[in-house]
């Protein structure tokens, strides 16, 4: 394996560099440490380095600036939080709050990052929105406010430009969630589309099949290659921890990585939330190793690399 995700900025709010940007100062850890520094080194030993941000799950700055948050609607109560993530969420409507993400991107892209991944670039849909208000919401469509934002960060960064994407998200045509997700007009500004395809997220799935989490892998990632043709990469999110699996051990890790190669994705990322890849480790020790690297076309190759930037 020889790629690393390394936040930016999380869902909790807090930006893990030394940015310049006076709004998120306040949030700053300084876990990256010399961010440069770390970046050379990784790309020293090969490894590319994503630059993931939170662009709108926030449960920092909203509580800080209200007037930037997704507000509450029922009487005393503040700003609003989500029933599904349990923090705060800042407006995507709001071209301040869009504007905070471009900037990151450039930060990103002028420490030496090789990739942009942009996660919950979306706006929020579970039971509690509807004690949502958006105060800086116009008669903009979401999925165009939401494309809006994609072909900023376009314009102002070199590098490429991802998306993380729920994996249900992949199988389903349209918005009828109301995300603002519109993955096939993303094409236009988005290279790099990531699927997270974990079991622990879609458990009534195929429920009692013996080839639930291969079908997962192989079925969405050829649905959403289907959908948005050859010219982006997908290289879905597999799941690296144990919840919602029948079985997890190395052959777990093998049947995912076995079904995005059989349903031609480009590669791949593990996630483990406590950021423990013991188990994947072990199965890349393995027969998990001998499907490494993808294959991809010649055919692919010179049409990516001959498509307008």
């Amino acid at each position: 394996m020889n790629a690393v995700v390394l936040d930016v900025k999380d869902a909790e709010g807090r930006v893990h560099h030394d940015t310049e940007i006076e709004v998120l100062r306040e949030s700053m850890t300084g876990d990256l440490g010399d961010a440069r520094a770390l970046i050379d080194a990784l790309h020293a030993a090969d490894i590319y380095v994503i630059a993931r941000i939170s662009c709108f799950a926030d449960d920092t700055l909203p509580r800080r600036q209200p007037e930037l948050a997704i507000r509450d609607v029922r009487p005393r109560r503040d700003v609003w939080v989500s029933w599904g993530t349990g923090g705060t969420w800042l407006d995507p409507h709001n071209e301040n709050n869009q504007q905070l993400v471009v900037q990151l991107a450039r930060e990103a892209e002028a420490l030496g990052f090789d990739e942009i991944q942009l996660d919950y670039v979306r706006f929020p849909v579970d039971d509690g929105t509807r004690f949502a208000e958006y105060p800086a919401e116009t008669e903009t469509p979401r999925p165009d406010v939401i494309l809006g934002m994609l072909e900023a960060i376009d314009v102002a960064v070199g590098i490429p430009l991802g998306v993380d994407v729920f994996g249900l998200a992949a199988y389903r045509q349209g918005d009828p969630s109301g995300l603002g997700q519109d993955l096939e007009r993303w094409t236009r500004h988005v290279e790099v589309y990531t699927p997270m395809l974990y079991v622990n997220s879609m458990r009534a799935w195929r429920r009692g099949e013996d080839d639930r989490a291969f079908r997962l892998v192989f079925d969405g990632t050829r649905i959403l290659r289907r959908r948005i043709g050859w010219n982006p990469v997908i290289r879905p999110f597999l799941q690296a921890f144990r919840q919602g699996a029948d079985e997890f051990g190395p052959e777990f890790i093998y049947d995912q990585v076995r079904a995005a190669r059989r349903a031609r994705a480009d590669g791949f990322l593990f996630w483990h939330p406590g950021h423990t890849y013991g188990v994947v480790r072990r199965a890349m020790r393995g027969q998990t190793r001998s499907l490494v690297p993808f294959p991809i076309q010649e055919s692919v190759i010179e049409e990516r690399a001959g498509a307008e930037p």
